[in-house]
């Protein structure tokens, strides 16, 4: 069940897992109770250098904020995310070997922010800021 925080909106932390589902196949969040379909390897771009240096460049999240990064032997992830209250991720990324980092160094080794971690940060001080 989903909680208000200060009666200004629900709490995040219950509300995201209680809407969104995380494709097990292929990582992409989805609406729980939605049909969803797999995106085809071959018909999705992946994100040019140029688009996740864009990211990166109109991030305005402090630089000495602690963000999360995957580290896997298998192909390079290209986000990082950012962390509740709990140090837990913001989206509901299912991976184990999630690395702490302040976001300047994710920054510094290529990683661009997670856009849905960004989302639910936006979303949640629209919520807390009225």
């Amino acid at each position: 069940m989903t909680h208000a925080i200060e009666e200004v909106g629900p709490d995040l932390s219950d509300a995201i897992p209680e809407t969104f589902d995380v494709c097990d196949n292929c990582g992409t969040p989805t609406i729980q109770l939605s049909s969803h379909t797999c995106p085809d390897p071959e018909t999705v771009d992946n994100p040019t250098r140029e688009d996740l240096d864009a990211r990166i460049n109109n991030d305005r999240y402090p630089a000495q904020e602690t963000v999360l990064v995957i580290r896997s032997t298998g192909q390079r992830s290209y986000a990082y995310h950012e962390t509740n209250e709990n140090d837990n991720p913001l989206c509901p990324v299912d991976h184990k070997k999630l690395e702490e980092l302040p976001r300047a160094e994710a920054q510094a080794q290529r990683y661009a922010p997670c856009q849905f971690c960004q989302r639910i940060r936006r979303a949640n001080e629209e919520v807390t800021s009225q």
